[in-house]
């Protein structure tokens, strides 16, 4: 602690003077000068935050997904020169994605770091993502559980180590089909041609990401009306922005047009749904109804689509990042440090930085030498943006049998060298 206060000292002009408000105050200091990002528990939500503005008895933090939920209590846990610290934070405001928290008097939990990470030069590993749930992060227990139930041989393909892609793409195609033999599975492309109403629905797409079903193509009040729910959408966003810069008139003939045009290709009902590349929407899988078939895609068949475009999604993204780890491991999974409990890994991608923020479980398998592969299960539970490239902080949860004994020796024998230096 000493040697901490020694060099905030160095940085700022305020000084600590045996109080623990000024102590917890420096350690904001800290985060906010190396650009820290962490963790803020949040009505069982854990969110990543970092330091935005720091006043007299006030801390201002950004925190991008934070949804209010009414509770004005939150924990921040963060670590700082290999001391674990843990806060209970008052919430005075919340303003959209920032929020601001009153300063800790007092350090209310902190403890050293059991095991000191071992810088390290010559290590590499390859990682695969594991499944925690459809969106990452926590797992919401009834929605996921219901989700994987419907997918059963398709969730036991996505989450073995090497998905087969193949067999992905027959899964995905039986599974399309029980809802209706009419489908599209499209990716976008640079220059395609697309007609008025195509280039709309793939710039909403890309735009919101989000999944559009219109229950009734003979009515207009499906594609303007609020559909009031969680994950499925219309075009009444849309909708409301052309009338606001185009004029209302001008709006309701667009989307009525759009609707003509939609039953002269016969459809009754249709949910389009995006397809996503780590968080990038690269295409989407569109269901669809027609007078021919005489049926109409439900609500509940709408989120079944949904729900395996997530899955589908998350696998394709497995696959990637499962490439790119093996086929460039030299350049982007260099292990910066490694203890017992953990270890710091760097990599360059910052679509790949983004994503294992919610996707944050891996697997990864470490060369500690020619005979032995470390096969160890982990939680990203830092992340630190250096400008050009990222470190990201692993605890362990889970290894095979007697790997932590290899990863033991070592330590040892890497700690004796740094000794002897």
């Amino acid at each position: 602690m000493q040697e901490l206060i020694t060099i905030l000292e160095s940085l700022f002009e305020e000084t600590i003077i045996g109080s623990d408000v000024n102590i917890v105050k420096h350690l904001f200091y800290y985060l906010k000068a190396d650009n820290r990002e962490f963790e803020f528990i949040y009505e069982e939500d854990t969110l990543v935050a970092a330091v935005e503005e720091i006043e007299s008895h006030t801390v201002t933090l950004m925190i991008p997904d934070l949804v209010e939920q009414g509770s004005r209590r939150a924990r921040v846990r963060f670590e700082v020169m290999n001391i674990n610290y843990q806060f209970e934070v008052v919430i005075l405001d919340i303003q959209k994605e920032k929020i601001v928290i009153k300063t800790p008097t007092e350090l209310q939990s902190y403890q050293l770091r059991t095991n000191k990470r071992i810088p390290v030069d010559d290590l590499f590993m390859n990682f695969i993502i594991l499944f925690r749930s459809l969106t990452g992060g926590s797992r919401e227990v009834g929605k996921n559980l219901y989700a994987e139930s419907r997918f059963p041989h398709l969730m036991k393909e996505v989450r073995k180590d090497r998905p087969d892609s193949k067999l992905i793409n027959v899964m995905l195609t039986e599974a399309i089909e029980r809802i209706s033999k009419d489908y599209e599975i499209h990716f976008f492309e640079p220059e395609e041609k697309l007609n008025e109403y195509e280039d709309f629905v793939k710039k909403t797409i890309l735009r919101t990401g989000k999944s559009i079903y219109i229950p009734d193509c003979n009515r207009i009040t499906s594609y303007i009306n609020d559909p009031g729910d969680d994950v499925l959408f219309n075009y009444l966003n849309e909708h409301k922005e052309m009338a606001k810069e185009f004029g209302e008139e001008f709006a309701l003939e667009f989307f009525e047009s759009m609707r003509k045009h939609e039953s002269r290709d016969f459809y009754v009902s249709y949910v389009i749904t995006p397809i996503r590349l780590y968080e990038d929407v690269v295409g989407f899988i569109k269901v669809y109804s027609t007078a021919m078939e005489r049926f109409t895609i439900s609500q509940n068949q709408a989120v079944y689509i949904f729900e395996l475009a997530e899955i589908i999604s998350y696998v394709f993204t497995k696959i990637a990042i499962q490439h790119g780890s093996y086929e460039t491991m030299q350049s982007t999974t260099k292990v910066v440090d490694i203890s017992l409990d953990g270890l710091l890994f760097e990599i360059y991608d910052k679509r790949l930085f983004q994503y294992l923020k919610r996707h944050n479980i891996i697997k990864m398998f470490i060369p500690l030498n020619k005979e032995r592969t470390m096969i160890i299960r982990g939680e990203i539970i830092r992340f630190l943006d250096k400008g050009d490239h990222y470190h990201l902080g692993v605890n362990y949860f889970s290894s095979a049998p007697d790997d932590m004994l290899h990863l033991e020796s070592y330590l040892f024998e890497k700690s004796m060298k740094i000794l002897s230096e």
